[in-house]
C-alpha cells in the first residue's frame, strides 16, 4: 500500500450540517457517505467552542507532571481509586511522557453500589469523572464547564446519528443497543514527538502492529479500526490517514467539525452495510491534539443478534 501524495480524493469526503442530521433531513448522505468514504463531517455545530477545547487541553497537559498525576487513574497513581475516568500516560525509555490522555465520560457521581451491578466491570461502568478544582492550576475553572459542554454534545449527536442510521437500515433494535451506553468516552489525547525506539518500546515485535509508514515515517498511532461509534476533533492537527481503495491518504483537518466513523463492531451489527475506517496517525514531529469520542453500547445490550438476525457473535 502506497501513500498518495498527489491527487488526494478525500478532499470530496461529505460534510453534512448539523441542523440538517438533527432534523432527519441527512439520513441518506449518511449512509451513502458510509458507504463511499467509511466517514463524514458533522460541520456548523452550535455551541462547539473547538477552540476553547484546545485552549483547555493544552493548558492542563502543560502542567508538571506531579500535579497531573493527582488526577491519574489508579494503573499511573496507586494512591488514587478511579479506574476508568481521569489521567493516564504512557511514557519512553527516558520516562517521558510521550502520549498522554484524559478520560471524561457521562456520570458526575455513582449512585450504585457494587452488590447492586452484575459485575465489578460494572460497576467501573458507572464511574463518575474527575475534575480539577477551580484553583488547582492558572485557569483551571475552565477545565470542567469546557470539556462538560464537550461531552454532551458528542452524547447528543451521537444518539442521533445511531438514530438515522437505524431508520435509513431498518434497524429499529440498534437504537436498544445504545440505551445507556455506560462506558461511552471523550478522550482529551497529547501525542509528543516520538523516535522509532519509543516505538519499539510500547509496541513490541509480537504485537502485529506496524510503526512505520511505507515511505518510513514514524507512526505515532498504528493502523487500525475502531470498535463502535467514532467522533473526532483533530483541532487543525495534520497527521490522520485513512485506507482507501488501497492506498493511505491523509484526512484533510476540517477546524470546527467532528469526524464521524463507525467500527468493526458496527460492521458486524449492520451485516457490512456501515464499513469501518482503517486509519493511523502519522508522528508530525511536533505536539499534536486531538479528542476522540466513543459511543459505546449499553453494558448488557445484546449484541448477538444482527440486522438481518443472524450470526452469533
Amino acid at each position: 500500500m502506497v501513500v498518495e501524495s498527489q491527487f488526494n480524493p478525500l478532499v470530496d469526503t461529505p460534510k453534512l450540517d448539523y441542523t440538517k442530521v438533527m432534523n432527519g433531513g441527512a439520513r441518506e448522505e449518511i449512509l451513502q457517505a458510509m458507504r463511499d468514504y467509511s466517514f463524514f463531517y458533522i460541520v456548523n455545530i452550535p455551541n462547539f467552542d473547538p477552540q476553547a477545547e484546545l485552549d483547555v487541553m493544552k493548558n492542563f497537559f502543560s502542567q508538571n507532571q506531579e500535579l497531573k498525576e493527582k488526577y491519574a487513574s489508579v494503573k499511573n497513581n496507586t494512591n488514587n481509586s478511579n479506574v476508568l475516568r481521569g489521567y493516564g500516560f504512557t511514557k519512553n525509555d527516558e520516562g517521558q511522557p510521550i502520549e498522554e490522555v484524559y478520560n471524561i465520560g457521562q456520570y458526575e457521581r455513582r449512585d450504585i453500589e457494587i452488590g447492586d451491578v452484575s459485575c465489578r466491570a460494572e460497576f467501573v461502568s458507572r464511574e463518575p469523572n474527575v475534575w480539577p478544582a477551580e484553583n488547582d492550576f492558572p485557569d483551571s475553572r475552565n477545565f470542567q464547564p469546557v470539556l462538560s459542554n464537550g461531552f454532551q454534545l458528542r452524547m447528543k449527536l451521537a444518539r442521533k446519528l445511531v438514530e438515522e442510521m437505524a431508520a435509513g437500515l431498518e434497524y429499529s433494535e440498534f437504537v436498544d443497543k445504545f440505551k445507556e451506553a455506560e462506558f461511552s468516552s471523550f478522550y482529551l489525547k497529547k501525542y509528543t514527538e516520538r523516535e522509532a525506539k519509543d516505538n519499539i518500546s510500547i509496541y513490541k515485535d509480537d504485537s502485529g502492529y506496524s510503526m512505520m509508514s511505507e515511505d518510513g515515517r514514524d507512526l505515532s498511532i498504528p493502523s487500525h479500526i475502531d470498535t463502535t461509534i467514532t467522533l473526532l476533533a483533530t483541532y487543525s492537527n495534520g497527521g490522520l490517514q485513512a485506507l482507501y481503495k488501497d492506498n493511505w491518504y491523509d484526512v484533510p483537518s476540517v477546524m470546527g467539525s467532528l469526524l464521524m466513523m463507525s467500527g468493526g463492531l458496527i460492521e458486524e451489527l449492520c451485516d457490512k452495510k456501515m464499513p469501518p475506517l482503517r486509519h493511523r496517525v502519522i508522528d508530525i514531529k511536533t505536539d499534536r491534539y486531538s479528542t476522540p469520542f466513543f459511543f459505546n453500547p449499553s453494558f448488557h445490550a445484546n449484541i448477538s443478534k444482527t440486522l438481518s438476525g443472524t450470526g452469533d457473535r
